[in-house]
């Protein structure tokens, strides 16, 4: 068993951890560690599940580059098994959780409520000699107290993703979206949908463009109100049907395409916000003509992670049911068939792989 001197600590921890470790695209092995031990401030989670994201797969497809060997996973939930020294007040052995964003609550940022911009907002980042990474594909994790989210009895799959949509909760929160405004979702996937979601949620009217039927159908599902099939219809011409001529308050680009965004700028009603959500690789042009903007006072902005308001009503909306994330699950794979998971989850079409750790024996 591990020696650990933690203020805390679950007798049972085994000494060593497996980790999946992705040494360049397309390659995965599994990799014997010490188990880490909590500092100051910080916990160690038994992780239970860890969603494979987009950075996960691109980095796996080759389609970006990425430093290896990398060790994936920041869509993650887990149990709390050791309490580094001052954190007890925070936690206790057992409580069930999901791993969000840190902070240190005294910078520029964190005091003007805008702790995305702190520098301990990626704090988990974890090494294990040369590996680095979110550190999700292992079976442990040492991350800082107050970046740890109560999920509750929620299960643990469904739980791993309130990353996921507490980015999405963040893009609405920036949009000041309000009841009965009209919004526009480009693209139906895993991130799409969860736009969906946190756009209902703020009492928006929410429209998905989609070039996909069968993502159109899930958009239906997961809550959307219209739905425009791209391939056959002009985007542009049935948002402005749909909105009396308008356009949307907003437009939410889930999919980075340099088409789409050309179709969302000219969906924006006056004073629209356009939200670059999604990532493109390669990057795709983006052209703003300034004349229409300073005229019409629209407006374009970047999301790219969350605060922690936005992780913590992430968390409470799984754990007390305001959200139906189930439907985003596609299948679930345990660690040791790492490579598996991340083969299924570049397919095209595919929605979230979760990967599921045991416990560890020691």
């Amino acid at each position: 068993m591990a020696t650990l001197t933690a203020e805390r600590v679950d007798a049972t921890l085994p000494a060593t951890m497996e980790i999946g470790a992705m040494s360049a695209p397309g390659a995965i092995s599994m990799r014997t560690v010490a188990t880490p031990q909590p500092g100051p401030k910080e916990c160690l989670v038994r992780l239970r599940s860890t969603a494979i994201c987009t950075w996960e797969q691109r980095s796996y497809s080759g389609v970006q580059h990425n430093t290896f060997p990398f060790v994936g996973g920041h869509e993650i939930s887990g149990d709390v098994v050791a309490i580094g020294p001052g954190g007890a007040n925070q936690l206790s052995i057992g409580d069930r959780v999901a791993i969000g964003p840190s902070s240190c609550g005294r910078c520029h940022w964190c005091l003007t409520g805008q702790d995305r911009g702190c520098k301990l907002h990626y704090a988990g980042a974890v090494k294990y000699g040369e590996a680095w990474g979110p550190g999700g594909f292992a079976e442990y994790k040492v991350h800082p107290v107050n970046g740890v989210y109560s999920i509750g009895d929620a299960p643990y799959e469904i739980a791993s993703l309130a990353e996921p949509l507490s980015c999405a909760l963040h893009a609405a929160r920036l949009l000041d979206l309000r009841v009965s405004q009209d919004v526009v979702v480009l693209g139906a996937g895993v991130m799409g949908l969860m736009n969906v979601l946190a756009a209902k949620k703020h009492g928006a009217r929410v429209i998905v463009s989609e070039i996909d039927p069968d993502r159109l159908s899930k958009a239906k599902l997961m809550g959307a109100d219209e739905v425009i099939d791209a391939r056959w219809e002009d985007p542009v011409a049935r948002v402005k049907e749909l909105t009396e001529g308008r356009g949307a308050e907003a437009v939410i680009a889930a999919i980075g395409h340099q088409k789409a965004n050309e179709q969302g700028m000219g969906m924006l009603s006056e004073r629209g916000r356009y939200v670059l959500f999604a990532a493109a690789h390669p990057e795709p042009e983006f052209t703003i003509q300034p004349n229409p903007m300073h005229n019409r006072e629209t407006g374009v902005f970047g999301v790219v992670s969350k605060e922690q308001q936005d992780f913590y009503t992430a968390t409470r909306l799984i754990r007390y049911g305001g959200v139906d994330l189930s439907p985003l699950v596609e299948a679930t794979y345990p660690l040791a068939r790492l490579r598996e998971a991340m083969d299924h989850a570049i397919k095209p079409g595919t929605y979230r792989i979760v990967v599921t750790q045991e416990p560890a024996q020691g």
